[in-house]
């Protein structure tokens, strides 16, 4: 899986919009109905052409499977930029249950392996904090960020609520 970037102005957007206006389509629903909130903050991002603030998605071959914003911001209590993952939204087909919940792990690490690499490429950062969506998500990180402990491969990671924080080395 790869993650990139979504903007209005490259065309990138509308390729998002048109792959999952065809997955609502499969799944009985309409896209201008499909999670609001989080799309609409999403595009807003999309429509930014700013170094700190990025609407970005994670695909499979030709198949948006998740959209997210990334904030590239200064936090109390962390020390260097810290990468915030927010409004993660997950695509219809994974939504509905059309897909299997392999590519529903799939996805999550996508969206964590994508993470790290904004945090070492375009969005240049020491720390990471991702929102989670749901408590079963957060079972998985946890899972996840006991093994990267245990393997010595980030600095730390924890789960507090709905955040997982990771610290590089």
């Amino acid at each position: 899986m790869e993650i990139s970037r979504l903007l209005l102005g490259d065309g990138t957007w509308s390729q998002f919009e048109s792959d999952w206006r065809v997955q609502c389509e499969t799944v009985d629903d309409d896209f201008d109905c499909y999670a609001p909130a989080p799309l609409s903050v999403i595009r807003d991002f999309a429509s930014r052409e700013s170094d700190k603030d990025w609407a970005v998605a994670v695909s499979h071959g030709d198949r948006f499977m998740a959209a997210a914003c990334a904030i590239r911001t200064l936090q109390k209590g962390f020390d260097g930029p810290v990468l915030r993952i927010r409004e993660v939204t997950v695509c219809p087909l994974l939504d509905y249950g059309n897909l299997d919940e392999n590519a529903y792990v799939d996805t999550l690490i996508g969206i964590l392996n994508g993470a790290i690499n904004l945090s070492e490429s375009g969005l240049e950062a020491q720390h990471i904090k991702l929102h989670l969506r749901s408590p079963a998500d957060a079972v998985f990180f946890r899972a996840f960020g006991m093994t990267l402990d245990s393997k010595r491969v980030f600095a730390a990671t924890e789960a507090h609520g709905a955040w997982l924080t990771i610290s590089k080395a």
